[in-house]
């Protein structure tokens, strides 16, 4: 079934907090919080390595985002995975996630696009060793 504008518009307005626009009705900080502590604990055991995080970002949706240093990864760039307080949203990225990096170029992107893509395992790959 497909959406249109509008009624996709009236349903994520129905999910928002009336007071509190960063974070979705019924929001559950301790729930978030645990699930993004097992979040940085899988990539640190996954790939090896300790990993930067920081978590609960003030007047943001964005939860927080967790760093694989670039040393950990096949390709030798660090992985950057922002977490969204809407669900189980997730922003994957090579390096440096945002739309101001002098580094995103559209050379830069196609080198990180695969030829093929495999059906998602459920498993992170443990690309450290």
């Amino acid at each position: 079934m497909s959406m249109g504008e509008t009624e996709l518009l009236v349903l994520l307005r129905e999910l928002d907090d009336p007071e509190r626009l960063e974070w979705p009705l019924h929001y559950d900080r301790a729930a978030v919080s645990l699930a993004f502590g097992g979040l940085v604990r899988r990539l640190e055991t996954d790939f090896g390595v300790q990993c930067e995080f920081e978590q609960d970002t003030q007047d943001s949706s964005e939860y927080g985002r967790v760093r694989v240093p670039a040393e950990a990864t096949v390709c030798g760039t660090r992985i950057v995975v922002c977490v969204s307080k809407f669900g189980s949203l997730a922003e994957v990225c090579a390096d440096n996630p945002g739309p101001t990096s002098a580094r995103t170029t559209p050379e830069r992107k196609a080198r990180w696009t695969l030829p093929t893509s495999r059906p998602w395992s459920g498993r992170w790959p443990n690309l450290a060793t």
